[in-house]
């Protein structure tokens, strides 16, 4: 469950249990895992999973089949009328050791692109930026599965016929061994797929970039938020303007799809941030641009201090935590600004004469039109 979903998901969950009052409904996610007490209190779920689920929905799942009820760790859940918090699970140590996803029980012919999956080779983040609540979700921890393991599901991804992976991972590249690993073991074994995956512009260097690419790397997606170093230093992202801008211009030489994402209304936030964050976009020049209302999601930095560090939080629906829709303000930024400044930054980055050649020349017009036609509808929609 995520933000955007919470009333949805809560509702369903009546809907099934007015339907079947026998049946055993569980939630789960970043949202109901730091709403948890609040989800059974507006729901009639039975139970919350905290965190990470691979191994609590077993136990539950036990549970249910002999009677029992879901006390143990990792799990909040109703007892009667009364809510019962149980400590957190303790993080899985051996990753290699979980089953790969069971697609073939899935519509996977209904997918677009068709052929097309994702794969998870690694949980948590060791960074702590204040908008992202992987952190927090994954007990502080980063751990990931080993370069064979990962090997494995992906060629029986290919077996199987898929033709594109997506790594989703919040690092890919982070664990630079490990990358080379997987990339010769593709290689050895002559696995051929396009597959893309997310990285840090400090993660990256040339000779990763250029062993990717002899695999079937084509996609790189990259979050770099502001074009401050201030606000980059707030923010903990680790990394500055001036590495953002060497690492695509690395990027240039190899023939990658990129796509790179930014925040507006970040803390410290004003006009003319927000204008460099959009020259620094044509700067880069990405394939894609992701231009993002911040928005302080549950389990966040951002959110435990909202209305302290120059965000205001303005809405208190979560169906409207969207990142297209502005739920905060600065004191710099009120929300219509922030509307009109997400919709210059759609324009002024994509209606350029020599974006739509290169989109053009590389068959990509057809899927940006669409999100953007989305992302600006949408906006200025919310301004009636």
């Amino acid at each position: 469950m995520t933000a955007p979903i919470y009333y949805s998901a809560l509702e369903l969950a009546n809907l099934i249990k007015h339907s079947n009052s026998g049946a055993a409904v569980v939630l789960g996610g970043p949202q109901a895992t730091f709403l948890d007490e609040e989800c059974l209190g507006r729901s009639a779920a039975d139970a919350v999973v905290l965190g990470e689920g691979e191994q609590t929905m077993l136990d539950i799942a036990a549970s249910i089949e002999s009677g029992g009820m879901c006390d143990f760790d990792g799990v909040t859940y109703r007892d009667e009328d009364t809510v019962v918090k149980n400590p957190d699970r303790r993080p899985i140590a051996g990753l290699d050791n979980i089953p790969f996803p069971v697609r073939h029980l899935m519509p996977t012919e209904k997918y677009s692109p068709p052929k097309s999956t994702g794969v998870i080779s690694s949980m948590g983040c060791p960074f702590r930026c204040i908008f992202c609540a992987s952190s927090n979700l994954y007990h502080k921890t980063f751990r990931s599965r080993s370069a064979y393991n990962v090997f494995e599901e992906v060629a029986h991804l290919v077996a199987q016929g898929y033709e594109n992976v997506t790594m989703l991972d919040d690092n890919f590249i982070l664990n630079k061994e490990r990358v080379f690993e997987f990339a010769d073991l593709l290689e050895e074994h002559n696995l051929k797929f396009d597959w893309s995956c997310t990285g840090c512009v400090d993660s990256i260097d040339e000779d990763m970039l250029r062993r990717l690419s002899e695999v079937g790397c084509n996609g790189l997606f990259f979050g770099n938020e502001s074009a401050a170093n201030e606000t980059l230093e707030v923010i903990r992202k680790g990394f500055t303007t001036e590495q953002v801008i060497a690492a695509f211009d690395v990027l240039k030489k190899y023939n990658y799809t990129t796509t790179a994402s930014f925040m507006i209304g970040l803390p410290g936030d004003d006009q003319q941030k927000v204008i460099d964050i959009i020259s620094l976009a044509k700067r880069i020049n990405p394939d894609f641009a992701m231009f993002l209302v911040t928005t302080p999601y549950a389990g966040t930095e951002l959110y435990e201090k909202i209305d302290q560090d120059d965000i205001e939080l303005t809405v208190n629906d979560w169906s409207q935590f969207t990142l297209a829709k502005p739920v905060v303000c600065t004191s710099a930024l009120s929300t219509k600004d922030l509307r009109q400044l997400l919709v210059k930054a759609y324009v002024s980055f994509y209606m350029r004469a020599s974006f739509a050649a290169r989109a053009v020349a590389k068959k990509q017009l057809r899927f940006v039109l669409s999100p953007v036609k989305a992302v600006v509808t949408s906006v200025v929609c919310s301004l009636f």
